[in-house]
């Protein structure tokens, strides 16, 4: 599976997901690398099966008493899925996706443009600027 269909998943937004009605005692799994997150500090105790963990994350859940398994341990223990949540990291969060959509330049395009710097001689003039003619 090609790297963009396995986004990051961070630690705080895995319990954020886990926290929701029904989904205590189940087993979380992640297609992709559970990160650490900093601006959590309790972590609730998580059973997690995923492709990696970053040791910062690995930690923290193994401290809380949660269980990380692999995913030929999941396969034995729930063969059909039962009791799992599958949960993806935000797969639009790369910095590409920013230069994605009409082309920049265009009247009420946010697309971030491809340029060398971000100095004043670079894409600063006519439509960037009144003194320069007109601002879009």
């Amino acid at each position: 599976m090609s790297k963009s269909n396995r986004p990051p998943l961070s630690l705080s937004r895995l319990v954020r997901k886990m926290k929701l009605k029904g989904r205590e005692d189940k087993i979380t799994v992640v297609v992709g690398t559970i990160t650490d997150d900093i601006r959590i500090t309790d972590i609730p105790k998580l059973k997690v099966c995923a492709l990696r963990l970053t040791s910062g994350a690995r930690a923290r859940i193994l401290k809380s008493g949660g269980e990380i398994i692999t995913f030929d341990q999941l396969a034995l223990r729930a063969p059909k899925g039962q009791n799992t949540v599958l949960i993806q990291g935000p797969r639009k969060a790369r910095e590409v996706y920013r230069h994605f959509g009409p082309a920049p330049g265009l009247p009420h395009s946010h697309t971030k443009p491809y340029v060398r710097s971000k100095g004043r001689k670079f894409e600063r003039a006519r439509g960037r600027r009144k003194s320069r003619g007109y601002q879009k």
